[in-house]
This record gives structure tokens, sequence and C-alpha cells, in this order.
């Protein structure tokens, strides 16, 4: 069974910025928007994790 760190989407949190748009090396741009960025790539989910201003948000599990 995979981790839950391996997932995608991740949510990552802002912690400096409510919006601001994020560019990759390869000229990509993701938007934050409300403090949060979903990151859908292994790459992006990399830069985002070596960020100091971004943290993975919580996931947060229903209950059953």
């Amino acid at each position: 069974m995979a981790r839950a760190s391996n997932k995608i989407p991740v949510v990552f949190r802002d912690t400096a910025f409510q919006s601001r748009s994020i560019f990759l090396p390869d000229g990509t741009q993701h938007r934050v928007h409300n403090g949060h960025l979903t990151a859908a790539s292994a790459g992006l989910i990399a830069h985002l994790d070596q960020h100091p201003e971004f943290e993975r948000a919580p996931v947060v599990r229903a209950a059953a």
C-alpha cells in the first residue's frame, strides 16, 4: 500500500501569503488561493517540500 506522503495531489499551506504565483524552472505557473496550493505533480510537490514558506496541510478524514 502507498504511504500517505506519496499520494497525489497534496495540499500545501502558504505561511507567508494568501495569494501569489509560484513559477518553476520549467516555466509552469502555480497559484496560491486563500493561502493554499494543491500540487498535482511530483516536481511541484518536491519544490514546495523544500520551500521554507510552504507546509503540507494536514489530511482530515471524515468519520465513517
